[in-house]
């Protein structure tokens, strides 16, 4: 059981990891003005800034959670 917490942890961090760097590097395109000019213009670059948020955040997230379970997974087979 502990080595699968230590399974789901590293799948969880790299997965979030990737999310989190997909939906960053989108995000460095609307950063300057120009980006923000096509910001107010678009809808559909709104959503599309909306769903890179998401990304980023959610990713960010998945990698703690799935940091935190590694460390859990690690601490555990020590103790055994």
């Amino acid at each position: 059981m502990r080595a699968g917490a230590l399974a789901v942890g590293v799948f969880l961090l790299v997965i979030g990891i990737v999310v989190f760097w997909i939906g960053y590097s989108d995000l460095q395109q609307y950063g300057g003005l120009l980006g923000q000019i096509s910001q107010s213009l678009s809808a559909e670059v709104r959503n599309k800034v909306a769903q890179d948020q998401f990304m980023a955040v959610g990713g960010g997230v998945a990698a703690i959670i799935g940091l935190a379970v590694t460390i859990y997974g690690l601490a555990a087979n020590r103790k055994n």
